[in-house]
């Protein structure tokens, strides 16, 4: 079994639709939400990645898990899937959906850690969210634009290679504040993990992107 870092009480549902810290929401973030229905279903999800993206920009000079939610609905730029993470788990719970902000990692670096290869420098890492819609969990990766049905919370092996490390409303409480913060969190946490053991769940994709005229 995987001990990774867990901040969250998932029988809580209250607590999973509180965004404070880093998440905590200002005018930025509440004109944005604004204009976003009502949640009710999965699909209702494809409005939200239509406005979100078309709205938000890449850019890769801002500095990783540094900001707040509220910076990110400022400058309407995200540096990559961290920061989309972070955008979009603060835009749920104030749609009244619990969320969970994931932390993972790619196996292919992880064996890079124990091999001492050169290429454990360049972390590879991944952000997941897990929302609770009609009483039911789904995995969400806001960055590719999908969601994953039949998902089991339980199963830390993550699709296209990743495992969980840690859980929580949002990075700055698991102590990330940076790349480094990232990687050095990853491999305390991953270090012994077999990577051999790893094995792709078998969740039904449903793809959001360009899905709404």
């Amino acid at each position: 079994m995987i001990k990774i870092i867990n901040k969250v009480n998932r029988e809580n549902l209250n607590y999973l639709l509180e965004n404070k810290g880093q998440n905590e929401v200002g005018e930025a973030m509440t004109s944005f939400v604004s204009q976003i229905p009502e949640i009710k279903k999965i699909e209702d999800l494809k409005i939200l990645d239509k406005l979100f993206y078309s709205c938000f920009k890449c850019d890769r000079n801002t500095k990783k898990f540094a900001c707040t939610s509220e910076e990110i609905f400022k400058r309407k730029t995200f540096s990559g899937c961290s920061e989309i993470g972070l955008a979009i788990s603060a835009i749920l719970r104030m749609k009244g959906i619990p969320t969970i902000y994931i932390e993972s990692a790619k196996m292919e670096w992880i064996q890079y850690v124990h091999e001492d290869n050169p290429e454990k420098e360049c972390m590879q890492g991944h952000i997941f969210l897990e929302i609770y819609l009609n009483h039911r969990w789904y995995l969400y990766d806001p960055t590719f634009r999908v969601v994953y049905d039949n998902y089991d919370y339980n199963n830390f092996y993550l699709p296209r290679g990743y495992c969980v490390f840690a859980k929580a409303l949002n990075c700055h409480e698991f102590g990330v504040y940076s790349v480094e913060d990232e990687k050095r969190i990853s491999i305390e946490v991953l270090k012994d993990f077999d990577t051999s053991t790893y094995k792709e769940p078998n969740y039904l994709v449903i793809g959001l992107k360009n899905e709404v005229n």
